[in-house]
């Protein structure tokens, strides 16, 4: 289950290094602040930052997923939820958040969030 997630810590790069509205900037103009971001970030962590990418785990994988996407989320937008939904190969589902922004959906819709999380689990997890 994830709530905004990223499609690849690269695509995330290039959302913060065009100012989060324009992603084509970070893929341009900005991209070697986006470079920058992984390398520090690699060093910091130990590992190659460029390579995280959730949407390749759900596509190498067969394992359940819940994605949270919030329609109006400028910080990591809907297409990262939607790329991640397309490359899935176990049970999925994607709710879209009608008008909430990055990570509010239990703000805007609080009863459906609950229950959508709460099903996700009782699906997945045997009752004792």
């Amino acid at each position: 289950m994830a709530e905004a997630p990223f499609a690849s810590l690269r695509e995330a790069s290039y959302d913060y290094a065009g100012l989060q509205e324009y992603p084509l900037l970070g893929k341009t103009l900005f991209a070697p602040g986006a470079w920058m971001m992984l390398y520090r970030g690699g060093k910091l962590a130990g590992f190659p930052a460029s390579g995280v990418s959730p949407e390749n785990a759900v596509a190498e994988r067969n394992f359940p997923v819940l994605l949270i996407c919030d329609e109006a989320d400028t910080t990591l937008p809907c297409r990262h939820a939607k790329r991640i939904y397309a490359a899935a190969q176990g049970p999925k589902s994607l709710w879209v958040v009608p008008g909430a922004f990055h990570t509010a959906a239990l703000g805007f819709a609080p009863e459906e969030f609950r229950q959508r999380v709460l099903d996700f689990f009782r699906q997945r997890v045997p009752s004792p």
